[in-house]
């Protein structure tokens, strides 16, 4: 929680690993991949700084997002994961604690009812959020909730198209569910515009 904070550093994992996504929640407006119509923030002020982060717990993918051509979308494990292989590539914003509590608003809170403290930064609070029981119905994503990821992927730490793939077929709700050559084209059909780690 922002107690005595002015900023927090909000963790995507999903569709906010994506700038472009991400902004959407700051700004207003449709995301043009998919994802709900989302009211713009009281503050429109753009992140200080954004930076890769990994987070220690598991991802995958579940629940039927209509917004999302009824495909899964991205939550992690509410417990620690202790294997370091299966931790999850996330990207830290740092906001002002308003646009913390609007994120998680926006997000839907019967769906992202777990926050979780990740520690600091510089004396900046990390938090995410997901679902604080394993949504045990997986479900794939849809190919434009992976082309989301996949950008924000390469935005974010610079991941070549091999180390994505590598990355998302393991996770529930893809392995075993969307093929291994289906999934690199959605992937490779994405470029990053290599502005990740710059502030605004």
């Amino acid at each position: 929680m922002c107690v005595n904070q002015s900023y927090v550093w909000y963790v995507g994992y999903g569709s906010n690993l994506c700038k472009e996504r991400f902004l959407c929640y700051i700004c207003g407006g449709k995301f043009k991949w998919g994802g709900k119509e989302t009211k713009r923030c009281k503050d429109k002020t753009l992140p200080k700084a954004n930076k890769p982060l990994q987070i220690p717990h598991s991802l995958y993918f579940g629940k039927n997002s209509t917004s999302w051509r009824n495909g899964g979308v991205a939550f992690i494990s509410p417990e620690h994961e202790p294997d370091k292989n299966n931790w999850t590539m996330g990207r830290m914003w740092e906001i002002t604690c308003e646009q913390y509590e609007h994120v998680k608003v926006q997000e839907g809170k019967s769906w992202y009812n777990q926050e979780i403290y990740l520690g600091e930064d510089d004396g900046v609070p990390i938090h995410t959020i997901t679902n604080k029981k394993i949504v045990t119905s997986y479900n794939k994503p849809s190919e434009e909730y992976i082309k989301t990821i996949a950008l924000g992927l390469k935005e974010t730490d610079n991941w070549p198209s091999n180390k994505i793939l590598r990355y998302l077929s393991t996770k529930a709700g893809v392995k075993g569910q969307i093929n291994r050559d289906d999934l690199i084209k959605i992937i490779r059909s994405v470029t990053s515009s290599n502005t990740s780690l710059k502030t605004y």
